[in-house]
């Protein structure tokens, strides 16, 4: 009785591995035959970007000598004169604000998307502090100076630095590597067909 019971438990449990080992193996087949499918919609994708706000695809960091402050004759330098000269280092951002993206900016077809961006923008330009410093300040014999020279100077270094980043081509870059970022992006997503527009930016 009990060798009959013994081999009753081993066929159940030999029955039912089997009947596990099959069920796993169909199973792996259903899956591997199913194509795999991606779909979303236009407002996911939109709401999706948008939510982003600034995608930041460009930034160049650059060092310029400022020269400011009073203009006029050696003489007149010599008795009146306050000028400086500053070392400035910055960096320069540039990139895409998602929030401007219209409603008809992404269209969704299966597989395939396009996507029209706003222009690229200059979105910061920031003084580096501690690489920026005064390397040498004159003052005439007889002005106290302009409290606030430096602050001007620093003013016009963000400026001139911008300025060189744009010269620089600062958007061509940050609309060259926004393509190839957001291609790797919804290929991930499973988009096969992708297309990217971008109207040229202006500083």
């Amino acid at each position: 009785m009990q060798k009959l019971r013994s081999f009753l438990f081993l066929f159940v449990t030999f029955f039912l591995v089997a009947v596990l080992i099959l069920g796993i193996i169909g199973l792996r087949n259903v899956l591997r035959d199913r194509p795999y499918t991606f779909t979303t919609s236009q407002q996911t994708v939109i709401k999706e970007l948008r939510e982003l706000q600034r995608l930041e695809t460009a930034s160049f960091t650059i060092e310029k000598v400022i020269d400011a402050g009073t203009s006029g004759n050696t003489f007149s330098q010599f008795l009146f004169g306050d000028r400086l000269l500053l070392i400035a280092q910055g960096e320069v951002i540039a990139g895409f604000d998602l929030s401007e993206l219209s409603n008809d900016a992404v269209k969704v077809s299966e597989k395939s998307i396009s996507i029209t961006l706003p222009e690229p923008k200059i979105l910061l330009t920031d003084l580096d502090n501690t690489a920026t410093r005064v390397y040498d300040r004159r003052q005439g014999l007889l002005t106290n100076g302009d409290k606030n020279l430096e602050s001007k100077a620093r003013e016009e270094a963000e400026n001139i630095i911008t300025q060189a980043a744009c010269e620089g081509g600062i958007l061509v870059s940050a609309s060259q590597n926004a393509k190839t970022q957001l291609t790797a992006l919804f290929k991930t997503f499973g988009f096969e067909n992708i297309s990217i527009s971008i109207p040229q930016g202006s500083c």
